[in-house]
């Protein structure tokens, strides 16, 4: 989604760049927890070079910038890797490295590993690039006394994600075992790439979490034997219209894998730290960090609200632009309901999450978001890897494949942070969308069904806090000084 006139307001829980730090973030990397702390990586750029920026929680809502994870010296910028224990419990990262005439820096990726427990200095290797013509966006681990190194890439090519490993101690030697990917499932496009590769296990399953860059977000499952991915089934987490893209996973100390994704469009941002679980069926579960419940304030509770068919029944007193809405609706008698974000009293601007029965999906409607007209959702995430001449239509809609189980009453978590909505359904789907009203009015909520009555069994709203974003620093007495610099 694009925004070429209206100015949106600053995220205010989701993380992202600082103000007065001249940087746009891109994709989370070297996300880890170690010694207590989230620490997260991400790309951004300064003076016209890509490197990583740090940040480090206790908590996953108050963060500490740290001094960058990687800067691009001698390469010619840093891109998208990530961070493992290594065999002697240091922390190391594994990134790829942009190449540079200037210092003969041939490009590949690299390995750098961590001088310290407060992960402010890493060494990067002299031998780097250790592994120079594997493709992209290295994802690399130790298990059972080896190390091992994915790549991203383009099944089919000549440059398809490859498996790497090592028995090296210090790191430097790697053998080529061959292609990643045992094989490629019906549903995914022709021209989709595997970027951003991350492969961790998950209750019984093994999961590739990856990018294409057409699509966005999405995840395989399967299983990781014989140093290869067989992937059994593909699965989406971006759909054409949506703004979630460059995924990064750690596995934290309560044995929750938690999730972050770089949410597209201005100001750049990334989502909220989302928790996966394999749930019944080998279908992975998608929730909202509990944590993220901290930033609470200003309860709102309805109940028992009768929304006749073919009507929009206003929440009188509930509104907002920065809010978090639980929502439990009764949809078995409508063919299609749901709710109002983000809506004028006229109705001029709003946008609708809709449950749509008997086509199995959850839609978040853009076509009333904005009356700017500049404001355009585009089917493909980016544009540099579709064939050259291919159209990038706008649409009016994302929609993700979700269906109630018999019974099973329609459960939404919807997170407002001014131009981001990310909204969680029944704890196993979650849409990311990027909407960016222009009137100061657009802050109503409402109720809707069609082709039947619905009813609103209860609706609970928090305005949400923000997050905090400090700084350490020496004073000259040698003492420490800590600066609050989100905003």
């Amino acid at each position: 989604m694009t925004s070429t006139s209206v100015k949106a307001a600053m995220p205010t829980y989701h993380f992202t760049s600082p103000s007065g730090l001249d940087c746009s973030i891109f994709d989370p990397n070297g996300a880890i927890f170690y010694k207590g702390r989230y620490h997260l990586g991400y790309i951004h750029q300064e003076g016209g070079r890509h490197l990583w920026g740090h940040v480090s929680s206790t908590d996953l809502v108050n963060w500490q910038m740290h001094p960058p994870m990687l800067s691009p010296a001698p390469e010619g910028g840093i891109y998208s890797g990530n961070a493992f224990i290594g065999k002697n419990g240091r922390v190391i990262l594994s990134y790829h490295g942009l190449g540079d005439e200037s210092t003969k820096h041939p490009g590949g990726n690299c390995l750098a590993v961590a001088q310290d427990d407060e992960l402010n200095v890493f060494k990067k290797l002299e031998a780097n690039p250790v592994m120079k013509n594997p493709g992209w966006d290295p994802h690399t681990w130790f298990e059972d006394g080896t190390y091992y190194s994915i790549s991203g890439g383009k099944p089919g090519s000549g440059e398809a994600p490859s498996l790497y490993t090592s028995a090296d101690d210090n790191l430097v030697n790697w053998k080529l075992v061959g292609p990643l990917m045992s094989r490629e499932m019906s549903d995914v496009f022709a021209n989709e790439d595997i970027s951003c590769p991350d492969l961790f296990r998950l209750g019984d399953k093994h999961i590739l979490l990856c990018i294409s860059h057409i699509r966005g977000t999405r995840h395989y499952a399967g299983r990781f034997d014989n140093r290869q991915f067989h992937p059994e089934a593909h699965h989406r987490m971006n759909w054409p219209g949506g703004t979630c893209f460059a995924p990064e996973t750690l596995l934290d100390g309560k044995g929750r894998r938690i999730m972050w994704a770089w949410v597209l469009g201005s100001p750049t941002t990334m989502s909220l730290p989302r928790v996966l679980s394999m749930g019944p069926g080998g279908l992975m579960n998608i929730e909202s960090a509990v944590e993220l419940n901290t930033l609470r304030k200003n309860r709102q509770y309805l109940e028992n609200i009768d929304i006749p068919p073919e009507t929009n029944v206003i929440t009188a007193g509930i509104n907002g632009d920065c809010k978090e809405l639980q929502i439990t609706i009764d949809p078995h008698q409508a063919e299609a309901c749901g709710v109002k974000v983000r809506r004028t009293p006229d109705g001029a601007e709003e946008t609708a999450v809709t449950y749509v029965h008997a086509r199995k999906v959850l839609r978040i409607e853009m076509d009333k978001s904005s009356l700017d007209k500049g404001v355009r959702p585009r089917t493909y995430v980016t544009t540099f890897m579709l064939p050259k001449g291919s159209e990038n239509p706008d649409i009016a809609a994302q929609e993700a494949p979700f269906e109630l189980k018999p019974g099973e009453l329609l459960e939404l978590r919807i997170y407002l942070d001014h131009s981001i909505m990310e909204v969680f359904a029944n704890g196993r789907q979650c849409m990311t969308q990027r909407i960016w009203p222009t009137r100061t009015d657009s802050l109503g909520v409402s109720f809707f069904s069609c082709g039947g009555k619905a009813k609103v069994l209860s609706v609970e709203t928090w305005d949400m806090s923000a997050i905090s974003l400090t700084r350490r620093s020496r004073n000259q007495d040698g003492t420490w000084k800590t600066e609050n610099i989100l905003r």
